[in-house]
């Protein structure tokens, strides 16, 4: 299936509508979802920041089909310095079943991501895939629980809040 990427840059009810479609179907079809993840490396913003919009919400239903994507998020994705992809980005990075040296690698990137303190959405959405993964595996607690001393200190009060939520 071709997605007709400048349908969905269009900020119209028909664009809007097409989006939750196509969630709807790369939910149902991985195949989809491997066009979409195309879409996440296209070289136009628009189609990037739609196309991780869509990895995003698919991701929160089936988080496993994120799983043939590992290689592509961990050396691409990650990589890419769009704000609006990057905080989908951060989401979906506590979603995927990492194995140990990935896991490495991925906690390593959400805390320079929540230091940097580029955007209050990114960091939230750092912040949760940490503590996400941290539930997961015991070894990752102090580096979450470091992240949340670094977050009174420095934070807006949005984020304070926000991690505040996410104790262990």
């Amino acid at each position: 299936m071709l997605i007709p990427w400048e349908v969905l840059c269009e900020n119209s009810a028909q664009s809007e509508a097409f989006s939750e479609k196509l969630v709807e179907i790369a939910a149902a079809d991985p195949l989809i979802l491997s066009e979409v993840m195309r879409g996440v490396l296209h070289k136009e913003p628009c189609i990037q920041i739609q196309a991780a919009d869509v990895v995003e919400k698919v991701s929160d239903r089936r988080p496993a089909f994120l799983m043939p994507y590992k290689r592509v998020i961990l050396e691409q994705l990650i990589d890419i310095k769009l704000v609006e992809v990057r905080l989908q980005v951060a989401l979906f990075l506590g979603r995927v079943l990492w194995d140990e040296w990935e896991m490495k690698q991925v906690v390593a990137l959400l805390e320079k991501w929540i230091e940097m303190q580029e955007t209050e959405a990114i960091v939230i959405n750092s912040l949760q895939s940490l503590h996400t993964l941290a539930m997961q595996k015991t070894w990752i607690r102090p580096h979450f629980l470091e992240q949340l001393e670094k977050i009174k200190e420095h934070a807006s009060v949005s984020v304070q809040k926000i991690a505040a939520e996410l104790q262990i």
